[in-house]
Parts: structure tokens; C-alpha cells; sequence
């Protein structure tokens, strides 16, 4: 009997191993690679499942992992039931690749559990020390993207067709101008390894947010800082050169953020050369510049205005019921044909409530909203109640988020997967390191060792 229990001991601890792999190979895929990041999440969900099978227990996930937690089921949740609503009222088809698509709203949860399982009898800080360890990885990591993102932006050069890995080299064009006279510029948005400019633009993002946080904030050893700092502006740097504006202010506005979050006397000089460098930046790259220049003319938004139009009609014939998470672009198509037919774009509305409302109706817009809410609520306690380490990677969270609000304006961030995946690892990440495990004094210094 013993030596049964000593098998399915040893068992359970590979499987806490084998959920820790596949968050750490998530975590260096984020800014390279959507297969890996698949394939890391998929190895950790299964981990944990068989962990749970072999009688794995563990303690209740501590806030804020648990609100993060429950706001990832509030919007699960909804969009599950807004495919069962619109096929039950014929306004869409529940199809199994619409519930499929929909796990990618899961993934805090599953990160968050690879994260905080550890081994019976574990130092309670371990949880932090591999957080902050995979964060650094996701920094590390960023430096690929972001050491080719000046070249791609001068040559439009693809290092996954020069390695054969594209049949056709992959080109952001850039134009001078709107309508029929546009040229083009000779350079292009920056697109990393991704399919598109703003995927690896809203990839980064919360990257930079999250280590720019704990670089400025956390009470970090140098090299730690370090490679903190170097992935946060690298990855800042390579969001400018997409030419993506709302990335453009999200970073803006996450940088606000986290100046805001620094002491009294920190912040009368941070805050003013926060503004200041995210200007300078704007005005560094010429095509950005030009960019955010007409980014509020008529012909400049006319694509945007069509496709807007489009989802209202989707809102109009469907008001209460949606089309179901995932079927606007298949539901869509017909209202897209008549009111943007000049368009390429054939998706999503461009805009998160929009498209909330038009797939889930009243509820899967009311779930967005209840999502991010309840984070933002958790965090603003986290940066109350934690040590120094804690409002570090609150304050970076909450940045993350005030950027997240920020595209979400105007771009589709619950449907692209890229940035589900990184957001979803920002906020797994972000909860685990917030919650300090020892009372009384603060811990950080001992969570530094396993990665200084």
C-alpha cells in the first residue's frame, strides 16, 4: 500500500513538472511562435488534468488568482452560452469549432494553475519564483522579434521566408495617403513572426507592461532588472514600428500608468517625461507619424466607419440573442457585402463591444464589461495590500489592462489569438506574483534567487 501511494506521489510530482514545461514553453513562444504557445498550453492543461485524475490537491488558488479566475469563467461562460443562444434562436450554428475557438478564453486559468502547483511541502514563496522566472523568459524571448523589427520595417524582410518557412515573403505595405491616389512608402509595419502588424503589435504589449512594471517598481537584483528592462523596451520599440496608432497610445497610456504608480516624488518627474517619450517615439518613426496625423479624418476611418456599419445591422436583425461567439464572420458576410463592400475585411467589427454584442447580445457584452472590471478590482487590491514585488506586478497588470481598454477601441483583442495567448499569460503571471505567501515581511528578495 505504501508503495503505491510512493508511485502515485512520484506520478503526481511529474505531472506538477510536465504543467511547469509547458508554461515555461508557452512563455517563450508568446512573442515567436503560435504553435508553441499552442502546444505549451495544450501540455499543460493536459498535465493538470491528469494530475486532478490522479487524485492531485492542492489549495485554493489566493486572491487575486481567484478573481482572475472567476473573470475568466464570467466571460467563458458567456461566450459558451452565446453559441447555444443563437442556435437555439436560429441566428447562428453551434458548431464545435465556435467552442473550440472559445478555449482561448480559458487560458489565465490554465497558466495560473501550472503556476501555482507545486510540490507537497515547498517553500510558499516557489509559486512567485517560477512567475517571475517565466516572465523573464517572455522577456528574453521578445529580443528575437525585436531585433528584426527595424529591418522589416526599412525592407519589408521575412526571416520565416528566408528560412523557408513562408512560401511568399509576408509585407505590411505603408501608404502616403487615403483613397485612390494612395503609393506606397517603401516601408512597412513590423510583423514579427506573426500573420500581421497589429497581432504582434497587441502581442507585445502586455509584455511591456508587465516588465516595464516590475523593472521600474520591483525591488529586483540588476541582471533581473536587467533583462526586465531590455524586454520591455524592446518589445515597446518593435510596437512603434508595426505603425499600429492605438497600439501606439495603448503603450502611451500603459506608460501613464506606470509612472502614476511610482512614489509622490518619482512621479512629478516621471510622469512629465512619460509623456514626453511616448511623443518622441511617435514622431521618431515617419510613417506612425504621418499615421497619427489623419488618424482622425473622415477618409481615414471611411473602412472602419463601413465595417461599423455592417455590425449594427448584425445588432439590429439580432439584438438579444447575438450570432454566437466565433460566427459573425460566417453570419456576417451578407451584411458585410452590403454596407462595406469596398472592404477586404470580412471578420469581426473591429471593435470589442461591437463585436461582443453582435456574436452574444446583451450577454456576452455584459460579461466584457463584468471582465474586466472584476481585474481591475483585483489588482487595485493586490496594489494596496502587497509587498513591494506585489504593486510591482499590479501596477504592470493594470497598465496591461489600461492598454488592453485602449485597442479594444478599435481592434478585435478577444478573438485574435496571439494576443489571447499573452494576455491570458500576463494576467496568470501578474496574479501569482501580487499575492505575497509569507505574512509580515516582505519576501521578494528570497523570490529573486532561482532567477538572478
Amino acid at each position: 500500500m505504501q508503495v503505491e501511494r510512493g508511485r502515485a506521489d512520484a506520478a503526481r510530482a511529474v505531472l506538477v513538472r510536465l504543467a511547469w514545461a509547458g508554461a515555461a514553453l508557452t512563455a517563450v513562444s508568446l512573442p515567436v511562435s503560435i504553435a508553441g504557445m499552442q502546444i505549451g498550453a495544450g501540455v499543460a492543461l493536459g498535465a493538470l488534468l491528469l494530475w486532478r485524475v490522479a487524485g492531485g490537491r492542492g489549495p485554493p488558488v489566493p486572491a487575486p488568482g481567484a478573481q482572475v479566475a472567476l473573470a475568466t469563467l464570467v466571460l467563458l461562460g458567456a461566450a459558451l452560452a452565446s453559441i447555444a443562444i443563437a442556435a437555439l434562436a436560429g441566428a447562428g450554428a453551434a458548431r464545435m469549432d465556435h467552442v473550440l475557438y472559445a478555449r482561448g478564453l480559458a487560458l489565465p486559468l490554465v497558466f495560473l494553475l501550472a503556476i501555482e502547483r507545486g510540490d507537497a511541502g515547498e517553500d510558499p514563496e516557489a509559486p512567485r519564483r517560477r512567475a517571475l522566472a517565466l516572465v523573464v523568459a517572455w522577456a528574453v524571448a521578445t529580443l528575437l522579434p525585436a531585433s528584426i523589427a527595424w529591418a522589416q520595417h526599412r525592407t519589408g524582410f521575412d526571416l520565416l521566408h528566408a528560412l523557408g518557412l513562408r512560401d511568399a515573403p509576408l509585407r505590411a505595405k505603408l501608404y502616403t495617403g487615403v483613397g485612390p491616389l494612395d503609393v506606397p512608402t517603401g516601408r512597412y509595419g513590423a510583423v514579427g513572426f506573426f500573420s500581421w502588424y497589429t497581432r504582434l503589435a497587441l502581442s507585445l504589449t502586455p509584455l511591456a507592461a508587465l516588465a516595464g512594471g516590475l523593472a521600474l517598481l520591483a525591488p529586483l537584483r540588476r541582471r533581473t532588472r536587467v533583462a526586465l528592462a531590455l524586454g520591455a523596451g524592446g518589445a515597446a520599440w518593435a510596437v512603434v514600428l508595426t505603425t499600429s496608432r492605438a497600439a501606439w497610445a495603448g503603450l502611451a497610456v500603459a506608460a501613464v500608468a506606470l509612472a502614476l504608480s511610482a512614489g509622490r516624488r518619482v512621479r512629478r518627474v516621471a510622469l512629465p517625461l512619460t509623456v514626453a517619450v511616448s511623443v518622441a517615439a511617435g514622431c521618431a518613426v515617419p510613417d506612425l507619424r504621418v499615421r497619427l496625423g489623419r488618424a482622425f479624418s473622415a477618409e481615414s476611418n471611411a473602412d472602419r466607419s463601413a465595417i461599423w456599419r455592417a455590425c449594427r445591422a448584425v445588432i439590429a436583425d439580432h439584438p438579444l440573442t447575438g450570432v454566437g461567439y466565433k460566427a459573425l464572420p460566417q453570419v456576417g458576410r451578407p451584411y458585410y457585402e452590403t454596407y462595406s463592400a469596398d472592404t477586404p475585411v470580412r471578420s469581426w467589427c473591429h471593435d470589442t463591444p461591437l463585436s461582443a454584442w453582435a456574436e452574444g447580445g446583451p450577454l456576452l457584452a455584459g460579461a466584457v464589461l463584468a471582465w474586466m472590471a472584476l481585474l481591475v478590482r483585483a489588482f487595485l487590491r493586490a496594489r494596496r495590500a502587497g509587498d513591494p514585488l506585489a504593486r510591482a506586478a499590479a501596477a504592470g497588470a493594470l497598465a496591461a489592462l489600461a492598454a488592453l481598454t485602449v485597442n479594444a477601441l478599435v481592434h478585435d483583442v478577444l478573438w485574435a489569438m496571439e494576443p489571447l495567448y499573452a494576455n491570458g499569460f500576463l494576467l496568470a503571471a501578474a496574479a501569482v506574483l501580487a499575492h505575497p505567501r509569507s505574512a509580515g515581511a516582505s519576501r521578494a528578495r528570497p523570490v529573486l534567487r532561482a532567477v538572478s
